[in-house]
C-alpha cells in the first residue's frame, strides 16, 4: 500500500509542478503573439505611409513630365536655347506622297530563260 501511495503522491506533486509551468508558458505564448501582432500593425502603418508618399511623388513626376512635354515649353526651348526660328511661308515646301511601286519578282531562273 505504501508503494501505491508513494507513486500517486509523486504523480500529484509532478502534476502540481507541471500545471503552473504550463500555465506560465501559455501566458508567455499569448503575450508573445500579441506583441507580434502589434509589431506587424506598426509595419503595416509604416508601409501605408510610404505608399501614400510614393503615390504623391508619382503624381508630381507625371505632372512634371507633362510640363516638360508641353508644346509651349518645347517651342520656348527651341526658340531661346537652340536658336531656331519660326518658318516663313515662302520657305515651306509641301511634298506629295506617292504610292510606292510594288515588289519586282526576280530570280536566277527567269534571267537564264531570257537569254
Amino acid at each position: 500500500m505504501k508503494k501505491c501511495r508513494a507513486k500517486s503522491s509523486r504523480k500529484k506533486s509532478l502534476l502540481k509542478l507541471c500545471f503552473p509551468l504550463y500555465f506560465v508558458f501559455c501566458l508567455f505564448a499569448i503575450i508573445w503573439l500579441k506583441a507580434a501582432v502589434i509589431n506587424l500593425e506598426y509595419e503595416l502603418g509604416e508601409l501605408d505611409r510610404q505608399r501614400a508618399e510614393l503615390t504623391r511623388e508619382r503624381k508630381m513626376a507625371v505632372a512634371q513630365r507633362a510640363n516638360y512635354y508641353s508644346t509651349e515649353k518645347i517651342e520656348k526651348v527651341a526658340l531661346n536655347n537652340l536658336g531656331m526660328t519660326m518658318p516663313m511661308r515662302e520657305k515651306v515646301f509641301y511634298v506629295k506622297r506617292e504610292t510606292v511601286p510594288g515588289l519586282y519578282k526576280t530570280s536566277l531562273n527567269n534571267a537564264a530563260e531570257k537569254k
